[in-house]
């Protein structure tokens, strides 16, 4: 099973362009569970992944607001305790997390880094929206053109619903650098909380992070 690449080209390409010595993670949020898809560096990884196993932090909180959340100071934050205590591990003195959304039930939200206070212009807060917005629109092609593989090719029906939950675990356990136990918990509790089934969770990480045309039938061992 290899992992997309996309996201983590686009916090890059986002890091880059938007210069200020900033570094950049995407979260991708479906059906509750909250994966950092990709990061310009490790440190800002580690920060989106405290914030995704948390389910609570600057990304969350824009997403679920659909507002953008401006964190001047790191330290003066209140709450995102787990969030909070990475960024301040990193050297991170101020955030910003900008969401987009590609459905009613898929979002992404960008998350930006800097290691000097507030440097939030209005300008660098329209180039973080144009990038967000562009990483909702590849994960919305992403989708759909697994969609479509999908249904030329069967990929997923030929899986069991035991197979499909194992191999979004396995995706969700290397996006988030977590243990094959907390990763079965944020499917089970993303399933509870939306009344929908572990399989169509599973179906969508994959479909979000994963690339499809490798993916191996399930008489195959390992995800």
């Amino acid at each position: 099973m290899r992992m997309s690449t996309t996201p983590t080209e686009l916090a890059r390409r986002a890091a880059t362009v938007l210069g200020s010595g900033l570094e950049a993670s995407i979260i991708l949020r479906e059906h509750d569970v909250a994966v950092r898809a990709g990061s310009s560096t490790a440190a800002a990884g580690r920060c989106d992944q405290a914030e995704a196993m948390a389910s609570s932090g600057p990304c969350v909180d824009a997403i679920d607001r659909r507002s953008v959340q401006v964190v001047p100071v790191v330290t003066n934050t209140a709450g995102w305790d787990a969030w909070r205590g990475q960024a301040e591990r990193e050297g991170f003195v101020s955030a910003l997390a900008v969401p987009a959304f590609v459905n009613d039930d898929v979002a992404v939200a960008l998350n930006l880094y800097s290691r000097t206070p507030d440097p939030w212009t209005r300008d660098l807060l329209a180039a973080a929206d144009g990038y967000a917005q562009l990483a909702a629109s590849m994960v919305g092609l992403h989708l759909r053109l697994a969609e479509l593989e999908d249904s030329t090719a069967g990929l997923y029906r030929q899986l069991s619903d035991a197979a499909a939950v194992e191999r979004a675990i396995g995706a969700v356990m290397h996006s988030n650098d977590t243990s094959e136990s907390e990763a079965r918990r944020i499917i089970e509790s993303a399933s509870r909380h939306r009344n929908v089934t572990q399989r169509e969770v599973a179906e969508t990480i994959l479909r979000a992070l994963v690339v499809t045309e490798d993916a191996a039938p399930e008489e195959q061992p390992g995800l």
